[in-house]
């Protein structure tokens, strides 16, 4: 599930990242003349987290129910208000996003962009938390 991700990991890093990098732009160099890579930085990603495809995406990796219903609880009903001096805003319920700060929270990223892949299996997806970078071989 992320074996293409180098960021929210004991043994990730951007170094590890980097040389995964090198080494498969290397390697792709010695069959083609060049390499194309696309470099996605996923702005405010932890932001827009949608928690129903989250959910989704957990009921699918069948986790126990209790562990499922704890994370139903820790994303339903929050709300969050603004403060500006001595003013308050309303509170708004949030269905949106993750808290980056939390335990949890790199953790469910890392479940809502496991299923982002390569279409073709000669390109290569290399993910460090919200970036992503795609390598294609020029003969493709």
């Amino acid at each position: 599930m992320i074996a293409d991700q180098f960021g929210f990991r004991p043994t990730g890093s951007t170094d590890c990242a980097l040389v995964f990098m090198m080494h498969h732009v290397s390697a792709m160099l010695e069959n083609c003349e060049y390499v194309r890579c696309l470099v996605i930085d996923f702005s405010r990603a932890f932001d827009v987290v949608n928690h129903v495809i989250l959910l989704d995406k957990l009921s699918k990796l069948n986790l126990p129910d209790y562990i499922v219903n704890w994370i139903v609880s820790f994303l339903t009903d929050c709300t969050q208000a603004v403060k500006v001096g001595d003013k308050i805003s309303c509170q708004q319920f949030i269905n949106r996003g993750i808290v980056q700060g939390s335990g949890v929270g790199p953790t469910f990223y890392l479940v809502m962009e496991s299923d982002l892949k390569p279409l073709s299996s000669a390109n290569l997806l290399c993910k460090f938390a919200d970036d992503t970078n795609l390598l294609v071989p020029a003969n493709l």
